[in-house]
């Protein structure tokens, strides 16, 4: 599937035009029957966030990180390597579909909606063409380089923490609140990013290098400095909500801490908020 050319695409998406088959890319699949940990593998090696799952050409679930991470997080599946786990175990079976001719602007609604980072795109005979998701969303923001990161950020309320917490309270923590990553700071100051594939990617080697008599005691020993990535990029208040965009895409990370002077945290800015701009038709 070609790259589409996105000028055109906001143009048309700004008249109330673009339909999904003009920015869906193609689907990457898996069977319930493949194992959890060839499926993080997929997800890992290929740099994508979800695995929609098939069976004779129909979805039937969706296997994201944080559906890894939190099946793995389970107290009663600690004991458990992820090696001895299947996709049907972890994956959320029930799917939210959209078409190839739906409105983008309404689909990026739905996203928002129902907390959602992505829809698989089948056809009027219920097969899997396609999936949309925030990532496709974000890059349609590209030539919005007018408009502020602090018109769109998190100000208030910012959820944060420390390198030293418990990586399953970090979980629970972004779990409550909806969010895909999290921002870890030390006095105010940003020093590192925790997002759901860093908490599933920590999961699966504890799975692997800790013996099953040792789990159930030492996973909340796990701290979130053995999972966060170190020296996050982030971004200022005043750049453009396309550089932030194109940085989130770079990095493959669905948010940026914002900073001011000495890496002081101010703000998040989310492929959500870049999504909610699109769902209100390029408004702020």
């Amino acid at each position: 599937m070609t790259a589409p050319v996105m000028g055109k695409f906001v143009h048309n998406l700004e008249d109330g035009k673009m339909k999904v088959s003009q920015i869906m890319i193609e689907p990457d699949t898996i069977s319930k029957d493949q194992r959890l940990s060839y499926a993080l593998e997929q997800l890992n090696k290929k740099g994508i966030e979800r695995l929609v799952v098939v069976q004779d050409g129909e979805v039937t679930g969706i296997l994201t990180y944080a559906d890894i991470a939190d099946r793995l997080g389970v107290s009663k599946v600690v004991a458990l390597s992820i090696q001895r786990l299947h996709v049907s175990s972890a994956m959320t079976d029930t799917v939210i579909t959209v078409g190839p001719d739906d409105d983008v602007t309404e689909v990026a609604q739905l996203m928002i909606e129902r907390g959602m980072s992505g829809c698989p795109v089948v056809d009027e005979d219920n097969k899997l063409v396609g999936v949309i998701t925030k990532v496709q969303m974000s890059k349609l923001v590209d030539r919005f380089d007018k408009i502020k990161v602090s018109e769109l950020m998190t100000k208030e309320d910012i959820l944060q923490v420390n390198p030293v917490t418990r990586l399953v309270k970090a979980r629970g923590d972004m779990l409550a609140a909806g969010y895909s990553g999290l921002p870890v700071t030390d006095g105010g100051r940003v020093l590192g990013l925790i997002t759901e594939r860093m908490v599933a990617d920590a999961m699966a080697r504890f799975t692997v290098e800790v013996p099953d008599k040792h789990r159930a005691n030492q996973v909340r020993q796990i701290r979130v400095v053995d999972a966060m990535l170190q020296q996050p990029p982030l971004i200022g208040p005043d750049e453009s909500i396309s550089e932030a965009a194109s940085k989130m895409i770079e990095a493959n990370l669905n948010t940026l801490p914002v900073v001011e002077k000495g890496n002081r945290l101010i703000g998040m800015i989310s492929a959500t908020d870049l999504t909610r701009f699109v769902a209100n038709k390029f408004k702020v």
